[in-house]
């Protein structure tokens, strides 16, 4: 897409961003470019809340399909929705300067505190330099069998032939990994399934909060505020649990390192720990409970690709071999699989708002702007992504299909706060997956019964509930299976 000339006075102004000031010109010399249009089906005293009939997913939906850049009339407050992915990469990556996060803080604050989801500038490039070495290639490849060992574990804990909450069973499975492998420490089976529970209650207000007009206080419900107050609770008990991994870079070794150093200063309080606690569960276990769930619905309507994983699993764990050094290269249909489903069931919004007047692929945005990044509908977007409805994980087949995708695939975001954990959930989604497949077919429990979407943090299935059948023949194999698993 064209930029405008004039979008060389946001770079001009990089330097002023950075330290949050501004360049004189930029303050002066007028900002040329074009106006926003509304998003169609504006009702004048309604404004586009018609749009929101069928629920937020469908109007974003829509919205993508409005035009790159569309104003949003909800009540008295304006929103501009980007729904184009070069657009959404010139905010996240190129402009960075030009847009604050303070939607995100006041969406995250009163759950995560402090933490990656919240922090900005300095402070977040601090804290990021911190947890980054737990996501490089050594501590992940130590990391990989402790996923199988705790999807093994979990699977042996699942009732088999008994119908499940599956999206509920998933995040407990989600939880347990992130406890056990990024944290190093142990929580108890009551613990992780209240965790569980809690999820959708504390996902929901986030997106609400984020969303609201920015003159709106960020409101708690009393039960998110004790759901809150618990979580903090049991980061500490994680914390007080912990026996670090042998090369001391797992997420809370480093933090902990950074607030008790053996020499010097530490770079970080006590708070901030568990803080990143906090932030680290919300971020990986949501979105990875949610990829598994879809992944499990996808993979029942579409039987050839659910046995083409199996294949996989089977080849990998049923074999009575020791794991692989790079478990993921051996699994490339499942990491398709995996792939297909953050495009189809993403971070619905991500939520920016303008710090000074500027242009982004030539149209203006005012100061002040409440801007949402609407990843659902880029994700979906059809020129982009041929029948973009469709689950289809052969569209990522060869080593140009993430290249002709552009920048219309953002699952982790981009720019400076690109998920710093996403090399571990890249592991982690497919690995879980397979290791279950191994095990299980998992079929719907009522077929005939639509599953709903609705969004939260991340885009999740409304009780999808499914029942777990042990493989035929999998007992026979089962003591080979877990000692290669281990």
């Amino acid at each position: 897409m064209e930029r405008s000339a004039t979008d060389a006075t946001d770079g001009a102004a990089t330097e002023a961003g950075r330290t949050g000031g501004r360049s004189p010109e930029a303050a002066v010399a007028p900002i040329a470019g074009r106006d926003v249009p509304n998003a169609p089906g504006h009702r004048r005293l309604l404004g586009h809340l018609p749009l929101m009939r069928d629920g937020m997913l469908p109007m974003l939906r829509e919205l993508g399909e409005a035009g790159p850049v569309v104003k949003l009339q909800l009540g008295p407050g304006t929103k501009y929705v980007i729904s184009d992915g070069e657009l959404a990469h010139e905010i996240l990556a190129d402009k960075t300067n030009a847009f604050g996060r303070e939607r995100m803080a006041r969406g995250f604050r009163p759950v995560t505190g402090d933490g990656l989801f919240t922090l900005d500038g300095t402070a977040h490039r601090e804290r990021r330099k911190i947890v980054t070495p737990a996501f490089t290639r050594t501590p992940l490849a130590a990391t990989t069998p402790l996923i199988c060992q705790v999807t093994s574990d979990f699977a042996k804990r699942l009732p088999p032939r008994t119908v499940l909450e599956l999206d509920h069973e998933m995040l407990k499975l989600s939880v347990d990994i992130a406890v056990r492998c990024l944290f190093r420490s142990e929580a108890p089976a009551d613990t992780v399934s209240w965790l569980a529970t809690k999820a959708f209650t504390l996902s929901r207000g986030i997106l609400l909060r984020m969303t609201a007009p920015l003159w709106l206080p960020p409101m708690r419900t009393p039960s998110g505020w004790r759901a809150t107050r618990t979580l903090r609770e049991v980061a500490e008990t994680l914390s007080a649990r912990h026996v670090p991994a042998g090369c001391g870079n797992d997420v809370l070794s480093l933090l902990d390192e950074a607030a008790c150093p053996a020499q010097g200063e530490p770079n970080i309080t006590r708070t901030a720990v568990i803080d990143e606690l906090i932030t680290f569960l919300a971020a990986n276990s949501d979105a990875t409970a949610m990829t598994l769930a879809w992944a499990w619905h996808e993979l029942a309507q579409n039987r050839d690709l659910e046995q083409a994983v199996q294949s996989e699993a089977d080849a990998l764990f049923n074999g009575g071999r020791p794991l692989p050094d790079k478990v993921v290269e051996h699994l490339p249909l499942t990491s398709r699989v995996v792939k297909e489903v953050m495009r189809l069931y993403p971070i619905p919004v991500v939520a920016r708002n303008t710090v000074r007047e500027v242009t982004v692929g030539g149209f203006r945005l005012p100061p002040r702007a409440e801007v949402l990044l609407n990843l659902y509908g880029i994700h979906r977007d059809p020129n982009v992504y041929p029948h973009p409805d469709t689950f289809d994980p052969h569209r990522w087949t060869g080593d140009e299909a993430l290249t002709t995708r552009g920048n219309a695939y953002l699952p982790f975001s981009a720019g400076a706060h690109r998920c710093v954990g996403a090399p571990f959930a890249a592991i982690s989604a497919p690995v879980a997956l397979a290791a279950l497949a191994a095990r299980f077919e998992l079929r719907p429990a009522h077929p005939d019964r639509p599953v709903k979407a609705v969004a939260g943090v991340v885009t999740r299935p409304k009780r999808l509930l499914m029942t777990a059948t042990p493989r035929a023949g999998f007992n026979a194999q089962q003591r080979v299976s877990d000692s290669a698993m281990v």
